[in-house]
């Protein structure tokens, strides 16, 4: 399947690879020109650096650990504490699988940790995302921004690819987000339970003007009526029944930083009314006092309902809505996000392998295919529990069809069972990425990896590989 992003992802960009074996190193080199991209293959470390030396500009460096002489370590370390390639990014390959490294190398500035035997799809999934960063980072310099602004904005693209993924919708939303960050402009979130609407709002304050000041999340589903306006507010002490001394609200914690109200629909027609008068005039009073306090904070609301419908039937105040959409955003469900699924399963196994103290590199096909079928009614939540549960039931290095909850298993249709060995599963799945590309023109295929037809007849009938709908026939 292609990339139906391709055009946005640099399709003439120019790719390092520094890889010292022979046959990984062809089968990189392969990989990348089934997406058009120009590699370089550097064979040790000091090659690498001269090549970097030399002037030639790269737009993404695929760097293996173990190398002859120079480390892919110092490496990785020269990248990154160059004031020229600093932003260049890196996506580290290695065979060793501890969680130590690939913490190591993401400390280092590292974009990305992938362990060998690398998951064609995954890794595609993974240069394309750094590629569009990479992509939108020089038109930021050269067209819009100036280069601090630049690098604010593509940390920003970093960190949600990394907790939100590398989906077109996911580019689109930060699309918005850099006009929006660096001012104190209210941001109002909606979309299905589970989305990442959280994640957008610490994303918002974790790239603003507000960075070092205070994030306060306030559930507003999660106190009644009589107890919201105290959370928000404070209340002083004997302000009401149980109210034993006075109590700092939400909004004064939240003081020069930002505030996220979530779930704001829930809030009742009162406490609306006090938040009104929180974002036109940036003043409240305690409950039960009378000193008027000065709120400067950010607000950013999230709700799963839709507010101008709220507003339509009298149940939300138009003017609070109003003021609440200034800049509104819609998260899109996660059945909307494919190209999300295998970037945050990955992800999240990550985490969860690291507080299990578990060495598992991945996910079979089948199970990463199992996971792309799923409509998931849960969205992202739904996901990381699905992974969690996963790790759990995985005792080896990958995660299979019968690790993932009964639920998801049950809806697998039935395939021919297959216990693909390391390398040929790695072949068979660039042999098929690849005729998928050129549209199942072998000739054009063969070209690509670099092999004569007839070898490439041999590797198909050997793996099973047949164009869908095709009929098969002899000579």
């Amino acid at each position: 399947m292609s990339d139906p992003l391709q055009a946005k992802a640099k399709p003439d960009a120019q790719i390092m690879v520094v890889e010292d074996d022979p046959d990984s190193a062809s089968f990189f080199r392969a990989l990348m020109a089934s997406e058009g991209y120009e590699t370089t293959l550097c064979h040790s470390g000091e090659e690498a650096l001269a090549t970097l030396a030399s002037g030639k500009e790269f737009d993404l460096v695929l760097l293996d650990l173990i190398l002859p002489g120079l480390s892919g370590w110092e490496v990785l370390g020269h990248i990154k504490g160059d004031g020229k390639l600093r932003y260049l990014p890196v996506v580290v390959l290695s065979a060793l699988s501890e969680k130590a490294h690939a913490l190591k190398a993401l400390d280092l500035g590292a974009e990305d940790y992938l362990t060998k035997p690398v998951d064609v799809e995954t890794m595609l999934s993974r240069v394309r995302v750094m590629l569009r960063i990479r992509a939108l980072y020089e038109n930021l310099i050269s067209e819009r921004f100036g280069r601090q602004q630049a690098q604010r904005t593509l940390e920003m693209r970093r960190y949600l690819a990394k907790v939100m993924g590398g989906s077109a919708q996911v580019q689109e939303m930060a699309d918005l987000l850099d006009n929006v960050v660096a001012t104190d402009t209210t941001v109002l979130l909606e979309g299905e339970s589970g989305t990442g609407k959280g994640l957008l709002a610490e994303a918002i304050h974790r790239y603003s003007k507000r960075a070092d000041g205070p994030f306060v999340v306030v559930n507003c589903s999660a106190y009644p009526e009589t107890l919201l306006s105290s959370e928000l507010f404070g209340h002083e002490k004997g302000a009401f029944t149980g109210a034993i001394r006075r109590k700092v609200g939400r909004f004064e914690l939240a003081n020069g930083g930002t505030i996220f109200l979530d779930e704001v629909a829930e809030i009742s027609p009162l406490t609306q009314l006090a938040l009104l008068r929180v974002i036109q005039d940036r003043q409240f009073e305690r409950v039960g006092g009378e000193k008027t306090l000065t709120a400067d904070v950010r607000i950013v609301a999230a709700t799963n309902k839709l507010l101008k419908d709220m507003v339509a039937k009298g149940l939300f105040r138009e003017d609070l809505y109003y003021r609440l959409n200034v800049v509104r955003l819609e998260v899109p469900p996660l059945r909307r996000r494919l190209d999300d699924i295998p970037f945050l399963a990955n992800y999240f196994l990550r985490r969860h392998t690291e507080k299990l103290g578990k060495a598992i590199l991945g996910f079979s096909r089948q199970a990463l295919s199992r996971l792309m079928a799923h409509t998931w009614p849960g969205n992202v939540r739904e996901l990381r529990n699905v992974v969690e549960h996963a790790a759990l039931m995985c005792h080896g290095q990958v995660v299979e069809m019968e690790h993932l909850p009964p639920l998801l298993y049950q809806e697998s249709e039935e395939a021919p069972a297959r216990a693909p060995g390391r390398l040929l599963d790695q072949e068979r799945q660039l042999i098929l990425h690849t005729l998928e590309q050129v549209g199942w023109n072998k000739y054009q295929a063969a070209k690509v990896l670099g092999i004569a037809r007839s070898t490439l007849y041999g590797k198909m009938e050997k793996l099973g590989l047949e164009q869908p709908g095709a009929v098969s026939s002899q000579g």
